[in-house]
């Protein structure tokens, strides 16, 4: 016998059955008003081959955040540089030069402090023209930062250069990830949205690999590096241009013929792929959150009703990163290195920037696979751990010149256009605050400084298994109707969806999509 919270879902799974089984006129177009498409009962696999088009788009998108890993890798990286130090540093006394402590913490704060000043209005910009204009948006502040870092010969520019360079990788942040989320298939849209720590991961090699050979071969040229920068932002330009717009922004305005121009230059070599079928998905799903809200979007929205939850749970998400040694393990790593007595700090890093780079690939090839939520709160529970041992370091030798316990500290750590700023904001402030906090605790507690970020990231990883829901292979739709009915996070993975029981409907009447040797076929 069914338990009570499961009888619900088998009368609505009823209910569905009988209404959807009768065709509606929409458009002079047969539907059976479907919110999600047939196609996500493809394999991942299947679905990768099927949508190779998608998926080449997608990294073609992508390409921008090497910038960011480069920005993020040289932040972290150059500071150490002789050449840098030289020209950014101040008298120390007896002739030493030295970085100013202040604008070391101050050029780190500005990459937030710009990222911030972009989702004051990025939002807005997105709605209005385009998340295709965006990223010529990101560009221009990328390129205008690019010319700073070059030009740079007092500390002031340089964190011109910072502000600039956030702006453009707040853009990113926002832009990219909503439009991957709205033109890749569910069964392969967590990968591919992880996927641009990928491209990050590789920008940061680059430049710690960068860093660590003019450090030992011209210890006084640090702007090679700078250089460098030029080329992912040629290349990116380059790929944004071929990109087309995402369809779901064409729907939210009624511009159906625009919508279907870009599904056609996204899904067109899909043999059998209905394009009415799946604009009306996405115009039923977009019909159905107006519905709720009976009125335009607005930033006041998601801090109502079940949107509040959806916005605390993904702010959750990103506070985890800055309370979880993020500061540590990226913007300071190789000062974190060097006081935790590694003899070639930036070795140190170029490992830490590879062993993130696995774990990353890793992620993005199994997380449509095994799911977010369990990979996401094993991760932090992971964390939590280290951030303990790292601080424990401090009393086997790690900072007098045991190499064996420095070596150790290398273990990898591990509403969407108005949802991400707001989230993003929250990142940035906390990401101003550990700039601002961890060199001076570095300088305190050296490795200890684990300590501190273990505390806080413990009862992060208590909240992140209690709110943080699984949403492999769920349509927009479909998170929807979960959060609605106030499916407790841990039973989201188990529950049948009244969208997923209307599509098995409509696969019996109308015929389904089959995988073989390769290729997809729609079945008659």
């Amino acid at each position: 016998m069914a338990s009570p919270a499961e009888k619900p879902e088998e009368e609505h799974r009823e209910r569905t059955q009988a209404d959807d089984i009768e065709l509606s006129k929409v458009d002079g177009y047969d539907s059976y008003g479907l919110v999600k498409s047939r196609y996500d009962e493809l394999s991942i696999l299947s679905t990768l081959w099927v949508f190779k088009r998608v998926v080449l788009v997608s990294l073609a998108v992508y390409t921008g955040y090497v910038c960011e890993g480069f920005e993020l890798g040289a932040g972290g990286s150059v500071v150490a540089n002789a050449g840098f130090i030289k020209q950014f540093g101040t008298e120390a006394g007896a002739g030493v030069r030295a970085l100013d402590p202040t604008w070391l913490s101050t050029w780190s704060a500005l990459l937030n402090v710009g990222q911030i000043i972009t989702f004051t209005h990025i939002s807005w910009f997105a709605d209005r023209f385009g998340r295709k204009t965006s990223f010529y948006l990101a560009w221009l502040w990328l390129v205008v930062g690019c010319v700073f870092l070059n030009t740079a010969k007092s500390p002031s520019v340089w964190a011109l250069a910072k502000l600039c360079n956030g702006a453009g990788i707040g853009v990113l942040q926002i832009t990219c990830q909503v439009y991957i989320m709205e033109i890749c298939p569910n069964r392969i849209r967590g990968g591919m949205v992880t996927f641009q720590a990928v491209w990050s991961n590789i920008g940061s090699i680059i430049v710690s690999v960068m860093m660590q050979q003019l450090n030992q071969r011209h210890p006084d040229n640090y702007l090679l590096a700078m250089r460098i920068l030029w080329a992912p932002i040629g290349l990116m330009i380059i790929c944004w241009v071929i990109v087309p717009e995402s369809p779901w922004f064409h729907a939210r305005r009624g511009n159906k013929d625009e919508a279907i121009k870009s599904m056609k230059q996204l899904y067109g070599g899909v043999q059998g792929y209905d394009f009415e079928e799946e604009y009306g998905i996405i115009a039923r799903t977009i019909e159905h959150e107006r519905e709720l809200l009976q009125e335009t979007p607005r930033y006041v929205h998601i801090f109502k009703g079940l949107n509040l939850k959806r916005t605390l749970t993904v702010m959750l998400l990103a506070v985890c990163q800055q309370l979880g040694g993020l500061a540590i393990i990226s913007t300071y790593s190789t000062y974190f290195f060097s006081l935790a007595g590694l003899a070639d700090p930036f070795l140190g890093t170029v490992i830490l920037s590879c062993c993130n780079l696995l774990a990353v690939m890793l992620w993005s090839f199994s997380t449509d696979k095994f799911g977010r939520r369990l990979i996401i709160n094993t991760c932090q529970t992971f964390v939590c751990l280290i951030l303990f041992i790292v601080g424990g370091l401090y009393w086997t030798g790690a900072t007098t010149g045991n190499a064996a316990a420095g070596t150790g500290l290398v273990c990898p750590p591990v509403l969407y256009i108005k949802t991400g700023p707001v989230t993003f904001f929250t990142n940035s402030i906390m990401g101003i605050a550990t700039c601002y906090a961890t060199p001076p605790m570095l300088l305190a507690l050296s490795v200890k400084a684990g300590f501190v970020y273990g505390a806080f990231s413990v009862p992060i990883c208590i909240l992140m298994w209690l709110y943080l829901p699984e949403t492999k292979g769920r349509s927009a739709a479909e998170i929807d109707e979960l959060y609605e009915r106030k499916i407790p996070a841990w039973r989201w993975s188990r529950t049948v969806t009244a969208a997923e029981e209307q599509m098995h409907v409509v696969v019996q009447v109308k015929g389904g999509v089959k995988e073989g040797q390769g290729r997809r076929q729609v079945q008659a």
